[in-house]
């Protein structure tokens, strides 16, 4: 599966591989919410690291998944960590974060996974 989820502590961990749709990324945020193993009061950490497809998304796909990323922010705490290591992915989230904020959601964006998980939980 290009896209996955896992748990870790009380954050919800989606991680890209290689090429993926929207749809595969949409239908793994929202089967790791309603996963019963999901962790009350859960954070999010989305990580791009390995990510092929983010290449070639357009921003305006990028902010229509802040969007709805955004719509689910009461299930994690309106907290939210994005790690990119590379310039143009890093730009992108950090594009799609600002559009997150104005949706009440605490956005960072980061090129350290460690760094994201230290942000999640402090």
């Amino acid at each position: 599966m290009p896209v996955q989820y896992r748990f870790d502590s009380n954050i919800v961990i989606i991680e890209m591989v290689g090429e993926y749709s929207m749809d595969d990324l949409r239908a793994a945020v929202l089967n790791s919410l309603a996963d019963s193993a999901c962790p009350a009061n859960a954070f999010l950490l989305i990580n791009l690291s390995e990510s092929q497809s983010i290449y070639k998304r357009s921003s305006e796909e990028v902010k229509t998944m802040a969007r709805f990323i955004a719509s689910q922010g009461k299930r994690f705490n309106n907290r939210v960590a994005l790690v990119a290591p590379d310039d143009l992915p890093f730009g992108l989230m950090r594009m799609s974060s600002v559009g997150s904020e104005e949706r009440g959601i605490q956005a960072e964006v980061f090129r350290d996974f460690a760094k994201a998980w230290e942000w999640l939980l402090s």
